[in-house]
């Protein structure tokens, strides 16, 4: 994904806006391997000041994953807002150095940072639904297909006194 800057490079207060579409190819977190199911759309807007440019950015697309608790895969929808400083390394500031995208050129790459962007919105576990149920840990049978009654009956002996209980309210 490339956008070209050297509209707004110049004029304090000009603003471009770009509407990009791209194909990214799967990634491997190390435990867990993600495709995407669609294109990555993603819609900038550059806004130059005095000392660099102001980009605000939304992200779409829709990935491939695998649930944390029944292990089917399912298509998890991704969308998400990002905002970033992008300045020529003249100007930099010391400030700037630290925090912003350094441009060497008016034509800039944005493919890793967008990659990055979609990275850190990824939540720690995918979870097809809130009411999945996952899989059974005696027998393993996916809950959410099947009723499973295998552990209905297992009681802890530490607690079993407890089931002989009631309350006199």
């Amino acid at each position: 994904m490339k956008v070209n800057v050297a509209k707004v490079r110049y004029s304090e207060g000009e603003s471009i806006l770009f509407d990009l579409v791209e194909e990214f190819s799967s990634f491997d977190l190390g435990s867990e391997a993600l495709s995407f199911h669609a294109p990555v759309h993603v819609q900038l807007q550059v806004n130059k000041t005095n000392r660099a440019m102001l980009v605000y950015g939304n992200i779409q697309t829709e990935l491939e994953a695998t649930c944390g608790r029944c292990l089917e895969t399912y298509v998890c929808p991704l969308s998400l807002s990002f905002h970033d400083e992008w300045v020529f390394r003249a100007q930099a500031t010391e400030d700037l150095l630290e925090s912003a995208l350094l441009l060497d050129k008016d034509e800039v790459d944005i493919t890793e940072r967008i990659f990055e962007q979609i990275v850190l919105a990824l939540p720690m576990k995918f979870i097809c639904s809130a009411e999945c149920q996952g899989l059974c840990s005696v027998c393993g049978a996916n809950r959410n297909l099947t009723s499973c009654h295998c552990g209905e009956d297992d009681i802890n002996p530490r607690f079993a006194a407890l089931g002989q209980w009631q309350s006199k309210d």
